[in-house]
């Protein structure tokens, strides 16, 4: 069996992990561990659909019953988790021009159903959809062509935040009421890195087809960026806002968020060429008052759709408090012809129990030998190595992965349920 697998070219690494044969028996009768495969099965899913060959981490990881946590910037995004699952629900919701009220948005909708959904109210039809996994979600939009999309993306927060805080979020409350939403929607993705999910919204294909995969990814020329940053790569494919730019030059795209990271929700740079998006990065205290300068310079006001996102972080009752003083500016500046998307981009961490991630990396430190860094940045649930390093010290990311299975937690206990090298995401038909 194995050679005939051999022969149709199925990777010896394949084999092992599929347990092709006897592939997973050792010369001592032990057997040898299967990577990412014995996963559960909406964790590996979540995995699969948050890496992208290439720009992912060479290693990867899942927690087990100890929460592990990544801080960029004083977010904290938890790592893929089987015993102290992940919460992967977020809140989705349509509302204003466009919008049919009441329609039905079903449990577990994902976040790249928001853009294909926005497209088919404006009656645009997008270029090659089969790049996308998002479809739109039927009844929704009502026929009315709205002259301003705002996609407000609430950062960090997913519907356990929503469930914990049920006072405060009236305005948003008052969207799901009036428009059409859930609370049982799916980021569709692991982990629940804000850059990632907020190019989902935005373009409506999964981080395994966008490729923006977290807040660092790997460049073309092998070093690791911030996502959105001058040298790193753009999204694989456009966003909406992109697709609506190329189609007519006299839409606007405009964008207010707190981090250069948070580019994905309308996306640029896409098309050569292209109007570089109005951005105004900053504290999103002064959101309001920065898309209300968006507003001025002519937003909304022909028939032409364009486009603003707004990113948000904080608490959610601030987060609610700027959304609705933003869809009142919008809607008197566009005589009420705006259609309002709130996202969330899925839970951050919020249990001060949780490990941070400098205990995993300080482990692949100690087992790499010599004294340069092996470890070239972290994001949520995994490690980017300098591969340079490994080529110098002659070892290989398993050196990092054997580290990481035998870390351990606060009590002893293993930290982690698995870890593994990127081969194995890429070979996950054959689980």
């Amino acid at each position: 069996m194995l050679v005939v697998l051999a022969a149709i070219g199925i990777p010896a690494a394949v084999l092992t992990v599929t347990c092709a044969g006897r592939s997973c028996d050792a010369s001592g009768g032990e057997a040898v561990r299967v990577p990412f495969c014995p996963l559960p099965d909406a964790v590996k899913e979540g995995v699969v659909n948050g890496f992208r060959e290439g720009r992912s981490p060479d290693v990867l990881a899942v927690a087990d019953g100890t929460p592990v946590v990544t801080d960029v910037d004083g977010a904290r995004t938890p790592w893929p988790a089987v015993a102290a699952a992940t919460d992967p629900r977020v809140p989705i919701v349509f509302a204003g021009a466009g919008v049919t009220s009441g329609a039905s948005v079903p449990d577990g909708t994902t976040l790249d159903r928001v853009a294909p959904t926005v497209s088919e109210a404006l009656g645009f039809e997008r270029a090659f959809p089969e790049v996308r996994s998002g479809t739109p979600v039927p009844g929704v939009a009502d026929g009315e062509r709205p002259r301003l999309v705002v996609l407000v993306g609430w950062k960090g927060v997913g519907s356990s935040e929503l469930e914990s805080s049920p006072n405060g979020w009236p305005f948003l409350s008052s969207l799901l009421d009036d428009g059409a939403g859930t609370l049982e929607g799916a980021a569709g993705s692991l982990p629940l890195d804000p850059a990632a999910t907020l190019t989902t919204i935005g373009t409506g294909g999964l981080p395994s087809q966008h490729g923006i995969t977290g807040s660092f990814i790997r460049n073309g020329q092998g070093r690791v960026v911030q996502a959105y940053a001058p040298d790193a790569p753009v999204q694989i494919i456009a966003t909406l806002a992109d697709d609506l730019d190329h189609a007519n030059a006299s839409t606007l795209v405009g964008l207010v968020a707190p981090d250069e990271r948070d580019r994905g929700i309308v996306g640029g740079r896409w098309y050569p060429g292209e109007d570089p998006v109005d951005a105004i990065i900053g504290d999103s205290a002064t959101a309001p008052l920065s898309v209300e300068v968006h507003l001025t310079t002519g937003y909304g006001a022909d028939d032409v759709p364009d486009v603003l996102g707004v990113v948000l972080d904080g608490r959610i009752r601030s987060m609610d408090r700027r959304t609705r003083e933003i869809v009142a500016e919008a809607e008197r500046a566009t005589s009420d012809s705006t259609l309002v998307v709130v996202a969330g981009t899925g839970s951050s961490e919020t249990d001060r129990s949780a490990v941070p991630d400098r205990e995993l990396v300080d482990a692949v430190e100690d087992a790499v030998p010599g004294d340069a860094p092996a470890v070239a940045a972290t994001v949520a649930g995994g490690l980017f190595l300098d591969q340079a390093i490994l080529r110098d010290e002659q070892v290989t990311g398993q050196v990092a992965v054997d580290a990481l299975l035998s870390a351990p937690g606060p009590s002893g206990e293993r930290m982690l349920a698995d870890a593994f090298q990127g081969f194995a995401v890429s070979f996950a038909r054959y689980c």
